[in-house]
């Protein structure tokens, strides 16, 4: 499926967002990948993004949230976030919905 800024994601299995310390990783805990017993680091962009798009946001709007909280220029926004969401999708945290 092509993706585009109107691209919508969910969650494959069940991840959760822990915090330990300064540090931020995603935990598989069901699904495939959770077999696999890896975690994902990521800093607080990534955490801002993830938890848009794993709540259902379109890219669109998701940038426009991190270009608002980060103060970076929309397209930069739009940018990191096809990009983040293309590595969650090759990690199998995420999938492209419909």
């Amino acid at each position: 499926m092509e993706r585009n800024v109107q691209t919508r994601y969910r969650m494959i299995g069940k991840v959760v967002l822990r915090r330990i310390g300064e540090d931020r990783l995603l935990v598989p805990v069901l699904g495939a990948v959770a077999r696999e017993g890896c975690v994902f680091p990521v800093n607080a962009t990534g955490e801002f993004i993830w938890t848009g798009l794993a709540k259902g946001q379109t890219l669109e709007e998701t940038a426009a949230a991190v270009a608002a909280e980060f103060a970076v220029a929309p397209d930069a926004a739009r940018a990191d976030c096809r990009e983040f969401a293309d590595k969650l999708v090759a990690q199998r945290l995420l999938e492209v919905a419909g």
